[in-house]
């Protein structure tokens, strides 16, 4: 997901080191309720700017439905994975709500992140199925053709 986004991961509390010590943490020193991270926000004071230090998680998110459409376009591989036969054939998802769900996302009426991630995770079970189940490669523009506009006329 974070190449996808070309962002590289660094996982730094996974080093095996970390996971010692906080394993030889007494529990009260782990089990701050309402406070995550209590240790590592205790280890950082004095060397982030406390309101960084302080701050609510801020997640990051994969590219969300709008990603997938120029202009209220799809991109042509999102069209042929999510069109009504392709949906029916895979025998994963009910093709009337994929529909409706496509609509919404398309036309940008996507409500939240709840509508932007069914649409993301819809897409990438038929991509993967297109790609590893049946063998058929997708193709992967990137963009629609420019619409044409006649002399004279606005776009």
């Amino acid at each position: 997901m974070a190449m996808a986004g070309s962002i590289e991961g660094r996982f730094p509390f996974l080093d095996h080191r970390v996971i010692e010590f906080a394993n030889a943490l007494p529990a009260r020193q782990k089990l701050h309720v309402l406070e995550g991270k209590h240790v590592l926000r205790e280890a950082a004071r004095g060397l982030l700017p406390e309101r960084i230090r302080v701050r609510a998680k801020q997640p990051y998110r994969a590219p969300d439905s709008q990603s997938f459409f120029v202009a209220e376009r799809p991109l042509d591989y999102v069209g042929d994975l999510l069109d009504d036969r392709r949906v029916r054939e895979g025998g994963l998802f009910d093709p009337a709500p994929v529909r409706k769900l496509y609509e919404k996302c398309r036309t940008g009426r996507a409500i939240g992140f709840s509508d932007n991630m069914a649409f993301v995770g819809i897409l990438s079970t038929m991509l993967v199925q297109e790609m590893f189940v049946h063998q058929r490669a997708v193709s992967p523009n990137t963009a629609p053709p420019p619409q044409r506009v006649a002399a004279g006329s606005a776009p």
